[in-house]
């Protein structure tokens, strides 16, 4: 079963060989390098890469687009069955890639996307991310809802995505830099199956000297403000029984708004209040 890995990368030349190389060299994979308009070294860095590693797809753009177009663009290159994404900062565990290539190759067809566990540096320390709590959640299935909502777990997930989802014409929002859990949020408003298992199978760092979004939701507040909008509506039904995260999203509306000028959020923070 062949996986294609999406690298989208902006300006970080220094740190895309450990991602790459963090992808064992005898799996059947592609590396799909998506340069969002780099303008550092990163061209130099992909061309020697690509000498040592025959898998390896460069995908050089223009200019900088922001990572959601950068991964649409991958996702059009892609040829795998799965499509997994993995930021140029990031990394593999040892051990990890073959986790998943493991996992995928159980999944029954009516599976459409499966997510993993993740570590997080916080403060120079990997803490596990994810949903595992307590070893009781070895054999737990989570659901859907309780990963987005993060009922007894905590942080980040490592989707995998069926690639025939994007032939059926789902796309990363391009109006946004950056907030991919808009786009799972379509997937389970429209049906589609999610499973998670609770391994970890990379590592996600800080270090980067130049991010595809540094604090992107205090960067560009009206693309946020416009996801959390629709991101509410559709999941009035998941949000109506839990409303302190509803209020939680409504003060998300709000600031981005008053950041962005905008006097409406005043009444987003009124409404936050309420009870």
């Amino acid at each position: 079963m062949k996986i294609s890995v999406i690298i989208p990368t902006y300006n970080r030349a220094s740190l895309l060989s450990r991602a790459v190389w963090s992808v064992p060299k005898d799996v059947l994979a592609e590396i799909i390098i998506i340069d969002d308009g780099s303008t550092d070294n990163t061209k130099e860095v992909v061309a020697t890469l690509q000498k040592e590693d025959s898998r390896i797809i460069s995908v050089p753009l223009p200019q900088n687009n922001g990572v959601n177009y950068a991964r649409n663009c991958g996702v059009e290159k892609a040829t795998g069955e799965w499509v997994q994404l993995l930021d140029s900062d990031d990394e593999y565990v040892p051990g990890g890639f073959d986790v998943v290539s493991s996992a995928l190759e159980r999944m029954s067809g009516d599976i459409d996307i499966v997510g993993f566990m993740t570590l997080r540096e916080v403060d120079g320390i990997m803490e596990p991310r994810g949903f595992r709590v307590g070893e009781s959640w070895r054999t737990y299935e989570p659901s859907y809802e309780e990963v987005l909502f993060k009922e007894h777990i905590r942080g980040d997930i490592h989707y995998c995505i069926r690639r025939s989802i994007f032939a059926q014409g789902y796309k990363f929002a391009e109006y946004i830099n950056g907030f991919e859990t808009a786009f799972f949020a379509k997937l389970s408003k429209d049906g589609k199956r999610f499973i998670y298992i609770n391994d970890v199978v990379d590592m996600r760092h800080s270090d980067a000297g130049a991010h595809l979004s540094v604090e992107p939701y205090k960067r560009w507040p009206r693309q946020f403000v416009r996801a959390y909008r629709e991101f509410v509506m559709e999941h009035r039904v998941a949000f109506s029984q839990r409303p302190s995260r509803l209020r939680d999203f409504y003060m998300r509306i709000g600031k981005g708004m008053l950041r962005s000028c905008n006097p409406l959020g005043i009444w987003w923070l009124l409404k936050a209040s309420l009870p």
